[in-house]
């Protein structure tokens, strides 16, 4: 996968390499990105993630190859602001299917300004446009208010509900300007 450049945020992908240094900790990754890195990003849960996810990027040749996601640099201020997970979601071999599951962090000081909602539509649109996918999915909480805004304003449709988490999607036929 290729940077993405947006607007107002520059889309880089989430490697092995980059993984790896996020796991050393804040001050390796803003050496190896040469930018900012806010002392709140990653949330926990993401920093107790990153092992599994390097596991995945090691084992998955498209995934490794996509990245899982990108992180969100924020381009005025040269500082990572959050990140945007693309999974590749696998058929029972362990095969790629025509599908991905979306999800994104903003740290809390840049939430409610649209970042999610530029980086997700960046990213959705990208992954929708690579040969063979066919649709983004996202799940979020029912209470989540701001989760559910960011992927009405990318152009998803609410397809289920499972309990408390809502199922979204967006199919390449949906792209929205």
């Amino acid at each position: 996968m290729e940077n993405i450049v947006t607007k107002r945020l520059y889309l880089v992908p989430l490697t092995l390499d980059i993984v790896k240094a996020a796991i050393l900790g804040n001050s390796e990754l803003a050496r190896v990105l040469a930018v900012t890195v806010l002392p709140n990003w990653p949330d926990e849960e993401f920093i107790q993630n990153l092992p599994e996810i390097a596991d995945i990027l090691s084992k998955y040749a498209l995934q490794s190859q996509w990245g899982w996601g990108s992180l969100i640099i924020h381009k005025a201020e040269n500082t990572l602001i959050g990140h945007v997970m693309i999974k590749i979601i696998p058929d029972a071999t362990g095969s790629p299917t025509d599908s991905v599951e979306l999800g994104y962090q903003v740290v809390p000081s840049y939430q409610q300004q649209g970042y999610a909602s530029e980086a997700a539509k960046a990213m959705a649109d990208w992954t929708l446009c690579q040969p063979g996918m066919e649709k983004v999915t996202a799940g979020c909480d029912a209470d989540n208010i701001g989760s559910k805004r960011v992927l009405e304003k990318i152009g998803m449709r609410l397809i289920e509900a499972r309990g408390r988490m809502l199922i979204w999607e967006l199919s390449n036929t949906e792209i929205i300007e």
